[in-house]
This record gives C-alpha cells, structure tokens and sequence, in this order.
C-alpha cells in the first residue's frame, strides 16, 4: 500500500492527521468563476411580467458550469411563467380537449340516431332520423374543423411566443 502524494501547493505537513493508518482526503473545493473574474459583468434583459412589473433576467454568455446553466434555464422557465407565455398555452391545449370531447359528444349522438334509423318502422320516423344524422355528421365535420384551429393556435402560442422569447435569455454573438 503506497501513500498518495499532496496535490500541488499542499505539503503534507498540511494534511490533517488521522488515527495513524490513513490520511483523511484533502477536500476539494472549486472556485466560483466570479471569483476568478471579479470584472465579470452577467449581461441581463428586461422582461415585462403578466402583472404588468418590469423585471431583469440574466442572459446565459456561456461560462459556467453545468448546473449554473440549469439553474439559468430554471430561472429562464420561471421568467417566462412570470410573463404568461404558459398560460396562454395551456388555454389552448384547453380549447383543443373541449373541442374533442364536443366531437366525442357529436359522434355518438350520430351513432345512436344511425342505430334508431336502422330500426325506424314509419317512414317518418326514418325521415326524422335521417335528418338528424345529417345534422350531426355537420357538427362533426365543424367539430373536426374547430379541432384544427384550435391546434394550429397551440402551436402558434408555442411559437410565437416561448421560441421566439426564450432566445433573448441567450447572448447572440454565436459563443453560446
């Protein structure tokens, strides 16, 4: 069994002293890169918030580490919380499942009339259903169509907004 060598600028001497059989591990601490630029500036955007404050948020410059750049984008989704931008989203998931549950609705009311014409006796009453599932396969197709739009506005509330504002949470000059 050999004995590990001081890192450099660390005597042995300096090592705090155990029972006799080991020496304990030198622990490690690293620096805070303020600490090794105290010069540093974080460059920081203002936001507006949903409550209508103004806030600043740092921009990531690509320094750091891996959890100082997690803790950016925890910040970063916070901040975007803080500004509405997920609200506004899942309004519009919202709209997407109350769309679908109408076509849920829609699509077994057709089914029911379909199974009554199917046993209708009078010709009336086959006429009446006939007519009915002529509406419904209408709210159907308007179903299907409200479905679409309502997706298509999920996906702009992602776009226009998350992506495009999520950017400026980066600096811009390509060394992120």
């Amino acid at each position: 069994m050999s004995l590990q060598a001081a890192p450099d600028g660390l005597k042995a001497q300096e090592v705090e002293r155990g029972n006799g059989r080991f020496n304990p591990p030198i622990p490690y601490i690293p620096e805070k890169p303020d600490e090794l630029d105290p010069d540093r500036k974080v460059p920081s955007v203002k936001v507006m918030l949903s409550t209508g404050v103004e806030s600043k948020a740092d921009m990531w410059d690509g320094s750091g580490t891996k959890e100082q750049f997690l803790c950016h984008m925890m910040t970063m989704r916070e901040t975007l919380g803080g500004m509405g931008l997920f609200l506004r989203h899942e309004e519009a998931e919202a709209k997407v499942r109350d769309e679908e549950e109408k076509l849920n609705l829609e699509q077994q009311s057709k089914q029911i009339e379909e199974e009554i014409l199917a046993n209708a006796v009078t010709a009336a009453d086959k006429e009446k259903a006939k007519a009915s599932v002529k509406k419904h396969a209408k709210n159907i197709k308007a179903c299907k169509e409200a479905i679409t739009a309502a997706e298509e506005e999920v996906s702009k509330a992602m776009m226009a907004k998350i992506f495009s504002t999520t950017g400026n949470f980066f600096r811009g000059d390509g060394k992120t």
